[in-house]
């Protein structure tokens, strides 16, 4: 009965794993290139005890393996601002953060910080291919993004966009709600795939809401099941310690 007992608490360990992931996700809806995650488990095989070594008997328990991001691009977002790009495909556009640490990101609402740097909304600003802020020239009221991600004013070519493509994006390391650090290093431009960037656009998180709520949903209920049949269980056990403590 013991058996039964841990057997459950780990599924619930799980599902509460799994539900945190599903509820973080719904709370992302909104947020700019969000990419949606899900849980990855591993069965995790133990003898059962008192078991003989010949029988082979096995206790099936699961164990958290990871969490994996679904790199589908989001909806583009049509907008007013020159600034806004929206990316297609993997790529990922280059930032400096606070630190000086270059970060990697899929968000591409821009503005004009108090000193011309082009930064993300949150602050960080922008790269060019040569690892540098991009900072217009003042006097420029006007900006062109081309499709390659080259910058220009009124007054010319500004610099071009670093947009950097990953081997294995799943190894990004999340540190933000849409930034990155990566342990790799970027793909060689002239083997990255064609990138194209649209100006004035910004991507969307590519969270379904009806999915996840129905996910949500299923995932408490069976949360609920599984914590009934604990309770059954241990119901059952104080059923027969009391019927044992009768026996005479």
């Amino acid at each position: 009965m013991d058996t039964a007992l841990y057997v459950g608490l780990a599924q619930r360990t799980a599902l509460r794993r799994r539900l945190d992931v599903v509820a973080h996700n719904v709370a992302n809806m909104s947020t700019t290139a969000f990419n949606k995650e899900r849980v990855v488990f591993r069965q995790y095989l133990v003898d059962t005890p008192g078991a003989a070594a010949t029988t082979g008997g096995k206790i099936s328990y699961v164990l958290d393996h990871g969490v994996v991001r679904n790199l589908d691009v989001g909806t583009p977002v049509t907008t007013n601002n020159p600034l806004d790009i929206f990316i297609s495909k993997g790529g990922y556009l280059s930032v400096e953060s606070r630190n000086g640490e270059t970060l990697y990101t899929r968000n591409g609402r821009m503005r004009l910080d108090t000193d011309n740097f082009i930064t993300l909304l949150s602050g960080e600003r922008v790269l060019d291919v040569d690892g540098n802020p991009i900072q217009l020239e003042n006097g420029d009221t006007r900006v062109d993004i081309a499709d390659d991600g080259t910058i220009s004013g009124e007054l010319g070519v500004v610099a071009q966009l670093s947009i950097s493509s990953f081997a294995n994006e799943q190894s990004l390391k999340r540190v933000g709600t849409s930034l990155y650090e990566a342990e790799q290093d970027p793909i060689d431009p002239a083997d990255a795939p064609l990138i194209g960037i649209i100006q004035k656009a910004y991507e969307s998180s590519n969270v379904n809401a009806i999915e996840s709520t129905v996910e949500m949903i299923d995932v408490l209920r069976t949360y609920q099941n599984a914590e009934q049949r604990a309770k059954d269980i241990t119901d059952l056990r104080e059923d027969a310690l009391r019927r044992l403590s009768r026996v005479q």
